[in-house]
């Protein structure tokens, strides 16, 4: 794209989803804190976890050829609008009698598989965008943006699910989708036509996928560390408020602000890393950042029970460390592979990453419950730390983004 067009339609994009995250946020909330209301279950949240990375886990491989071969914009559109379409029928049927557990697990699987298919069209798009020097920064941009989001939906959940019945709040996801929606139809993103005119080949364009991953070296073994961390790491998002409302005995709406305080932190860090851009080495930046996350989660676990402003500035602090991880993550993705390649690409890599969802949902929940929710944070803390540690005894993952001499 022309330089002078692009910030343009990067912002419109991403504030149509900074919105969109919003509203998804909210209701991702409520219906998260609706199940720890009615049963206060480990493993009830941690079922909703894993309904919630199913999707990803099993079908992300075969997405990642649609992405290539269909058209990303009006993939997201799609997406978008089938999430909303499910909220909609929950909506209605809340109107009649209370929603059962089921239900919301499969309000959850939808709304994961739509998510399944949006974000790696959102992700192999970002390039045809963004010129490849700017790509670093864009992503601090894009975690800015969603801390935005993540910051204001505790509170307001927290608030709405206090005063207002479930359905006014599930109505917002469907503004949020709308606003998603225009914003991505108003926006041009460039298309590889030559690439969508090739025949679909979802099991032979899945293994392709899998093997430009494979030839870099460095990031397919990175993928594998992530995966083996994420197994400890990623039921923490479904045990936080948990870890608040029974560990340190509080309410619900202590358990938003803990939620707004972790979003707080991802904001202050998007935001450095959209004007500093990371160092110029990004493992250096990666790496610092799981150590601080791991660090922080381990003190999270370690804490008294009468520490609780303690453990809400951790997670701050540990909200601070993800956009080094994750953002800049995706960007070496993005510089390493073709953009021909990169939905598939992306989806590979992040289906990896998402089958250590099942694995370490199905372990956390029956772990929490019999020796305490606590020993979770202690667990995906010193894992961080073992991760880093392997890291930088693998040479091709410590210059996975060291430059090449020529």
């Amino acid at each position: 794209m022309k330089t002078t067009k692009w910030k343009r339609t990067f912002f419109t994009i991403w504030s149509g989803q900074a919105i969109s995250l919003l509203t998804s946020a909210i209701v991702q909330y409520a219906l998260i804190w609706s199940l720890t209301a009615q049963t206060e279950s480990a493993l009830v949240l941690s079922i909703a976890g894993l309904v919630g990375f199913l999707p990803a886990a099993v079908l992300g491989p075969f997405i990642g050829s649609y992405v290539d071969k269909h058209n990303r914009k009006r993939i997201m559109m799609i997406s978008d609008s089938c999430i909303a379409l499910s909220t909609l029928v929950l909506i209605l049927i809340s109107f009649n009698m209370e929603v059962p557990i089921w239900l919301i697990y499969v309000v959850l699987f939808i709304r994961a598989l739509g998510s399944a298919f949006h974000q790696p069209c959102l992700q192999a798009v970002t390039p045809l965008i963004v010129p490849q020097e700017e790509l670093a920064k864009c992503g601090g941009y894009t975690s800015t943006l969603q801390s935005l989001s993540f910051v204001l939906s505790p509170a307001l959940a927290a608030a709405m699910f206090a005063v207002l019945p479930l359905w006014v709040i599930l109505s917002t996801d469907i503004i949020g989708a709308i606003v998603g929606v225009l914003t991505i139809a108003i926006s041009y993103i460039p298309r590889l036509k030559n690439q969508e005119e090739k025949e679909l080949h979802v099991w032979e364009d899945t293994k392709e996928g899998l093997k430009v991953l494979q030839k870099e070296k460095g990031l397919y073994y990175f993928v594998l560390v992530v995966f083996v961390f994420y197994i400890v790491y990623i039921p923490l998002s479904t045990l936080y408020p948990l870890m608040s409302v029974t560990y340190f005995d509080r309410s619900i709406a202590d358990a938003g602000f803990v939620e707004t305080m972790f979003a707080v932190g991802m904001l202050a860090g998007g935001i450095i890393l959209g004007i500093w851009g990371g160092t110029k080495n990004k493992m250096h930046s990666i790496m610092g950042g799981v150590v601080l996350l791991g660090v922080a989660t381990l003190l999270q676990g370690l804490i008294p029970q009468s520490q609780f402003m303690l453990f809400v500035v951790l997670a701050a602090i540990t909200g601070f460390a993800v956009p080094f991880i994750s953002s800049l993550f995706m960007t070496i993705i993005q510089e390493k592979i073709h953009p021909e390649y990169l939905g598939r690409v992306v989806s590979v890599a992040s289906s990896i990453m998402s089958f250590a969802a099942p694995v370490g949902l199905m372990f956390s929940g029956a772990f929490a419950e019999q020796i305490g929710v606590h020993n979770w944070f202690v667990i995906c803390g010193v894992a961080a730390i073992l991760c880093v540690g392997f890291c930088l005894m693998v040479k091709s993952i410590r210059n996975l983004d060291r430059p090449v001499k020529v």
